[in-house]
């Protein structure tokens, strides 16, 4: 190679490594996440809050048996347009079971762009309904894979009389269906705050049966009982700082240091009582509380909670409001709550309580 050919080639290659500097170097920046659809965030959406669904919500507390309980078995066309009432202000919900017609989620969450948290509920004597559950999640969970998000086996198990250790051996009967179906999904359970001190083997099954991306524990908290239980200081609907910061310091924050991702798998403030008889605000449970707490939750889940040495960081936390709509088969809860969760009443035609900002 002569002299002249050899200065031109190198010429050429060092001006194209300045171009290429100079535009490596001119180049904006990658966008920071979202903090909203950022990717450690199993649903996708505008906000970090869904919602959970129960089917069971017409009916009437005096009626006896109530038109709709579990073991009813809900029409697929109620189901259809309960969703896509979800849909007006959420991307995501979660269920508890695949029973009573459940089993059509997946396909009218694909209907109305939703994502689901798919439930799988543990009978505490039927062992057989159990897998029979399990089965068809699994099932969904394949045939359906980007609305059926995650798993979730068993919720506050302790409440309904299953064992710790029945749930993590349902955990592993619906791994090994997943593994044989080629489902690769988040496999979680859902307990109670309070109760993780005494869950470890249920936080152990959330991390061995997933990979390090897909390690997920749902935690239902209530400020509500927090608050009622504990009036002085908590003596608000709008103020959940203290509340939280109880929750974070005695149950999130050792699930996190566990190496879970946590989300809150249910939060709420109901709006009556039923007495047996009808739906009756008091002071602490009505519409305006409701609507007051649910702001305060939306603000504090979106990451406006900085500002205490216990949680010293804005964090966003996916979470499922407890609940759609009012379920009034649930008689005998403490202050009579139970029927009073939702959203929105229930009737064959719901009205929502206030209006719901997401």
């Amino acid at each position: 190679m002569n002299k002249i050919k050899l200065f031109a080639l190198l010429f050429g290659m060092g001006t194209m490594m300045i171009v290429s500097c100079q535009k490596k170097e001119d180049a904006p920046p990658a966008p920071d996440p979202d903090p909203i659809l950022g990717g450690t965030f199993l649903f996708t959406g505008t906000s970090p809050m869904g919602v959970c669904y129960g089917p069971y919500h017409i009916g009437d507390f005096k009626a006896t048996p109530f038109t709709q309980s579990p073991g009813t078995h809900i029409p697929a066309s109620q189901i259809d347009t309960d969703l896509e009432m979800i849909a007006q202000h959420f991307s995501f919900f979660r269920t508890y079971t695949q029973s009573d017609g459940m089993d059509t989620i997946p396909y009218f969450a694909q209907k109305h762009n939703l994502q689901v948290a798919l439930g799988v509920w543990v009978y505490p004597n039927d062992a057989a309904k159990t897998t029979e559950e399990a089965k068809t999640a699994v099932r969904l969970a394949k045939q359906y894979p980007q609305q059926v998000r995650c798993i979730t086996v068993s919720n506050e198990p302790k409440n309904v009389g299953v064992t710790f250790a029945r749930v993590v051996e349902v955990m592993n009967e619906v791994h090994g269906l997943m593994q044989a179906a080629g489902v690769s999904k988040p496999l979680s359970s859902c307990i109670q705050g309070p109760e993780v001190k005494n869950a470890q083997v249920i936080l152990d099954a959330c991390k061995s049966l997933n990979d390090a991306d897909n390690r997920y524990i749902f935690l239902t908290i209530y400020p509500y009982g927090g608050q009622i239980y504990n009036p002085t200081p908590y003596n608000t609907p709008g103020d959940i700082k203290a509340n939280m910061e109880y929750s974070y310091g005695n149950a999130i924050k050792p699930c996190e240091d566990a190496g879970l991702k946590v989300i809150i798998g249910e939060m709420g403030w109901p709006s009556g009582t039923d007495d047996n008889e009808t739906q009756r605000p008091t002071e602490w449970e009505n519409n305006a509380n409701m609507a007051t707490n649910y702001a305060a939750s939306l603000s504090w889940i979106r990451g406006n909670n900085q500002g205490s040495a216990i949680f010293p960081a804005n964090k966003v936390y996916t979470t499922f409001w407890f609940e759609m709509f009012d379920e009034p088969w649930k008689l005998g809860e403490p202050r009579g709550v139970g029927p009073c969760y939702g959203l929105y009443y229930n009737n064959p035609d719901p009205a929502p309580k206030f209006n719901i900002t997401n």
